[in-house]
């Protein structure tokens, strides 16, 4: 009896284990959005130099400075700058197609974004081409 509650015991521990990083993550929400110009340059107007760093402008831009592109949605969640702060580090994306180069020249305009994490911490940032 001993060897079987054992067993089972450390059959549940594993699939507790094995199970957790998959359903610690969920996405938590998606938008669309218009990467423009306007946001690969940080609020006192210096160049951004990396994909992570636009999106964050882009949100800055919708949520503080109400300079939304056409094609912005308004997400619920990154609207201070602390929860902006957390795209930083945090994006996953194609790094042969999505670049600073071609959103700034446009070539690259509308994206969907889709944020994973738990609770009010964002996890991962995934950036996908949209057709706007």
């Amino acid at each position: 009896m001993y060897r079987i509650l054992t067993f089972v015991t450390a059959s549940l521990c594993s699939l507790w284990l094995v199970s957790a990083p998959a359903s610690a993550q969920q996405m938590m929400f998606e938008y669309y959005t218009m990467l423009s110009a306007q946001d690969t340059y940080n609020s006192r107007g210096a160049p951004l130099n990396d994909v992570c760093g636009i999106v964050q402008q882009d949100r800055a831009n919708v949520h503080k400075f109400g300079k939304r592109d056409s094609g912005d949605q308004v997400d619920n969640f990154f609207f201070t700058p602390e929860r902006r702060a957390m795209i930083t580090g945090r994006c996953a994306y194609d790094p042969s197609y999505h670049t600073v180069q071609r959103i700034r020249s446009q070539v690259i305009g509308f994206v969907l974004v889709r944020v994973f994490g738990t609770g009010s911490t964002v996890t991962r940032v995934e950036i996908y081409e949209a057709a706007g």
